[in-house]
């Protein structure tokens, strides 16, 4: 259940060069982070919205249906839903192989790594020389 999850998730893209997210060991971090117990939670959440919005387990269901059920999940329960998604971004996107299929590459940004372009800071002088703009609450 846990790949057909990150699969819903993040489907991969060939042409890009981008796995699915059942490529990627979320298991094992759902498990480094004592995490189980949730998981399941979540699992048997969606499954019984799946049954309730389409009649049919969250496995039967096509992508669109599986992401629609990962959406209501969140309206029932954000955190127990946000706490699997984030395990699966995570463990995604720090995963060597996604990590070289994307265009920044797996080094930090800076101070020898991918280029950092200049801000404009004078783009903010205009709010800094407007000065306060709250009032205050007496106690």
């Amino acid at each position: 259940m846990i790949d057909l999850f990150c699969d819903t998730i993040l489907p991969g893209d060939p042409d890009l060069g981008m796995p699915p997210g059942s490529s990627v060991d979320v298991s094992g971090l759902v498990t480094q982070r004592q995490a189980n117990q949730q998981a399941n939670e979540f699992f048997s959440l969606i499954d019984a919205l799946a049954l309730e919005k389409f009649g049919a387990a969250f496995k039967d269901l096509d992508p669109e249906q599986r992401l629609a059920c990962i959406e209501l999940s969140k309206r029932k329960n954000l955190r127990l839903a946000m706490s699997l998604i984030v395990l699966c971004l995570q463990a995604y996107y720090t995963d060597p192989a996604v990590l070289t299929a994307l265009p920044a590459g797996a080094v930090p940004p800076f101070p020898t790594g991918n280029p950092m372009h200049d801000d404009d800071w004078t783009l903010l002088a205009p709010v800094f020389e407007r000065g306060e703009i709250y009032r205050t609450v007496s106690s």
